[in-house]
């Protein structure tokens, strides 16, 4: 009986017959001869979360407020459902924005502060009502209608402004540093319900972070950026196993590099020559460089093991000692140095308490990994 062929189901951005929401075409924005934003061309489909991530003065903000309409491009195109809105202000774009500050206005009520918008459009107030009640409904604050910005906690005003914001229904709504004023445990539970307020309401979020944890937690894809440019766009996944560049590698959680010289270049492996690393460096795919030339390959922490007997494999196997243990409650950081001087971490969940555990400081171990576990990083 012939099986049958398992259907992948594409997603938006690798089906060539989908078409973008929102298109960056070549966007350049400088300021006095400064360059903000260089160059950047790049394609959000409807009902993604996307998000911009990179240091401060990379450039995220300005891209941010060019899709708003607060600046208009130096050069370029800008695209929403197939609009072009590059010279249209921003009260003529289907887009809300969401600062940082939340700029809620303190003489009013939260049921004011969220209706206010639809006043502006004259809308019947008989629907403003109706549309105020389902916002507050959505993100848990129709008990709070009544009460003023000052009476309510930070978590509570941030959902307030999600709900002025959504309560406009726009195409696209932008999300500039929206959890920067929140404590660590209400912004980790804060990312996870607006996640589910944007799977519920369907509306194209753009968010802008420098915080690695939240983009990757968030985002249906992200773009990192630098200097004005965009470095990398992917899938959280992609992003973080398959950096294109070692910026993007260094940038997205913690990395181990290795120099070396590509000695066997194979389909299905490469072999790198390391005197660093102490050991022949196997990585199980194939890279954009030619035999002999000087290359990194990097491993992240939680993909090196770590044990105090010699494994079995030679290759991607080196030894060092335990200069320094960080205990982080879930997870521990080793500090190994290695013969020639590098310090290596490596990440290891912990399974049994810290006085059981067989690897402690001054320990002498082996680090190994598996070939599929590391890259090669040449840009």
């Amino acid at each position: 009986m012939a099986q049958k062929k398992q259907h992948i189901e594409l997603q938006p951005w690798q089906d060539p017959k989908e078409k973008p929401y929102i298109h960056l075409e070549g966007v350049s924005k400088d300021f006095r001869g400064t360059v903000a934003v260089d160059d950047v061309t790049l394609s959000i489909f409807q009902g993604e979360f996307f998000s911009l991530l990179g240091p401060s003065g990379c450039g995220k903000s300005t891209l941010l407020r060019m899709l708003a309409g607060f600046e208009m491009p130096s050069k370029g195109k800008i695209y929403i459902d197939g609009v072009d809105v590059t010279h249209r202000p921003a009260y003529d774009r289907p887009v809300n924005m969401m600062f940082q500050s939340y700029a809620l206005f303190p003489h009013m009520t939260v049921e004011q502060n969220v209706a206010f918008g639809l006043k502006q459009e004259r809308i019947f107030k008989g629907e403003i009502q109706e549309r105020v009640k389902d916002a507050l409904k959505l993100v848990q604050m129709e008990k709070f209608g009544s009460r003023r910005p000052h009476q309510l906690s930070g978590g509570q005003r941030q959902r307030v402004a999600l709900a002025r914001s959504l309560v406009k229904r726009p195409k696209l709504l932008l999300l500039d540093e929206p959890l920067a004023a929140l404590d660590k445990r209400l912004r980790e539970q804060t990312q996870f319900e607006l996640v589910n307020i944007q799977e519920e309401v369907g509306i194209t979020f753009i968010l802008v972070t420098h915080d690695q944890e939240e983009a990757m937690t968030m985002s249906s894809r992200l773009g990192i950026m630098d200097h004005g440019r965009m470095r990398q766009i992917g899938t959280p996944n992609e992003i973080y196993e398959y950096p294109h560049s070692e910026y993007v590698a260094d940038f997205i959680g913690s990395i181990n590099k290795f120099e070396g010289r590509i000695v066997e270049d194979e389909r299905d492996h490469i072999l790198v020559e390391s005197e660093e690393a102490g050991c022949e460096l196997y990585v199980s795919h194939s890279a954009d460089a030619p035999l002999g030339a000087q290359v990194k390959v990097a491993i992240r922490p939680e993909k090196i093991m770590i044990a105090t007997t010699p494994p079995e494999q030679k290759r991607n196997t080196t030894k060092g000692i335990v200069k320094d243990v960080g205990y982080l409650g879930d997870v521990s950081i080793y500090h190994v140095e290695l013969e020639g001087g590098k310090i290596i971490l490596a990440t290891q969940p912990n399974l049994v308490r810290l006085a059981e555990r067989p690897v402690t400081w001054d320990d002498e171990v082996y680090l190994f990994w598996r070939a599929e576990n590391s890259i090669i990083l040449t840009a």
